[in-house]
């Protein structure tokens, strides 16, 4: 898409709440491979019961607790980007807003960093950290999930690349590279629009099987 993105919130001026809150308006990059069944770790139903505000009795990600990968993630994240740039020579910055896209406003995202400066034009990076355990996920490249999540951003942002850098069991640093893909993007708002229609009209997906 020509059309830039809408800022939609200051992501600087929000408590944790209220950016909850105004995640609950749409579908984040985050969500969107649990909007079209493709994450591993919550399922459809789950993301529908946040989304209409039935989730008083679920767990909640405690970003405090220090055996929380969570915690870890966010202490990481600022290095990762750090080491990026030095790795790559390719500049980085924070973009502290919650990104709508201009023709289908429930699709948000929150970008970790844009890269600027590169040949290609403005760019996305995506970043995550992961354990050991988790090393042979990331062996055929970025898993399918997180594929998903980047071609939100992609399709919020109307950037053309993205790449997405992984720290695994805190040693093994890697580059991955994503390209706008007009296809798999089309594909995906088609699924996350019929997603947010469930939402919208309360209409609870069904159970899908998996443990979550």
């Amino acid at each position: 898409t020509s059309a830039r993105p809408i800022r939609l919130a200051n992501t600087q001026q929000l408590s944790h709440a209220e950016w909850l809150q105004v995640r609950k308006q749409g579908i984040g990059s985050s969500d969107a491979a649990a909007a079209v069944g493709l994450n591993p770790y919550q399922s459809m139903l789950e993301l529908w019961l946040i989304k209409t505000g039935r989730d008083q009795d679920l767990p909640k990600p405690d970003f405090e607790d220090d055996s929380s990968p969570l915690y870890w993630g966010n202490i990481l994240e600022p290095i990762v980007a750090q080491h990026y740039s030095q790795r790559t020579g390719h500049k980085v910055r924070r973009v502290n807003a919650v990104l709508q896209h201009p023709e289908q406003p429930f699709m948000l995202a929150n970008l970790d960093r844009e890269v600027i400066g590169h040949p290609d034009g403005p760019g996305i990076l995506e970043i995550k950290t992961a354990s050991y355990h988790s090393a042979p996920q990331w062996e055929e490249g970025v898993p399918v999930a997180y594929q998903c999540q980047v071609l939100h951003q992609l399709a919020v942002t109307g950037h053309a690349w993205a790449e997405v850098a992984v720290l695994i069991g805190g040693q093994d640093f890697r580059i991955y590279r994503i390209e706008r893909d007009e296809e798999k993007i089309q594909d995906l708002i088609e699924r996350e629009v019929l997603f947010w229609q469930m939402v919208q009209q309360d209409q609870q997906p069904e159970p899908d099987g998996s443990s979550d």
